[in-house]
């Protein structure tokens, strides 16, 4: 589901605080009142009533060590993944090695066999 606009948001808790209740508030901008409570409790607990969609990038990246993948390649140019993947993350599956790679911008190029980063 799509989120509120932060412009809505503002005209909501600036409404709420010049004086009308909650109720009023979400019939005047045609939102579910829940929605309305959720937002004044928060603005009122923390301050900060804006949308956290799309803040996640997904799951946390399971191997972070670019270092040692770049100095590994340094030495073995013309690696393979899964045998970079064993020198320096033994036991993690293939793909989420490969995810991690182009997390850390690390690409390959198959054909050419060239290891580059952004």
């Amino acid at each position: 589901m799509k989120a509120y606009s932060q412009d809505l948001r503002d005209r909501a808790i600036s409404m709420f605080e010049s004086g009308y209740k909650r109720k009023q508030v979400s019939i005047i901008l045609g939102i579910h009142y829940e929605t309305i409570k959720d937002w004044i409790r928060k603005y009122q607990k923390t301050g900060d009533y804006s949308s956290k969609q799309h803040l996640s990038k997904g799951a946390k990246c399971s191997f972070t060590d670019k270092k040692s993948v770049l100095e590994y390649l340094q030495e073995n140019p013309n690696a393979l993944s899964a045998e970079i993947r064993d020198h320096v993350a033994p036991g993690l599956p293939i793909s989420t090695f490969k995810d991690s790679l182009s997390r850390m911008g690390i690409t390959y190029k198959k054909r050419d066999r060239i290891y580059s980063t952004r």
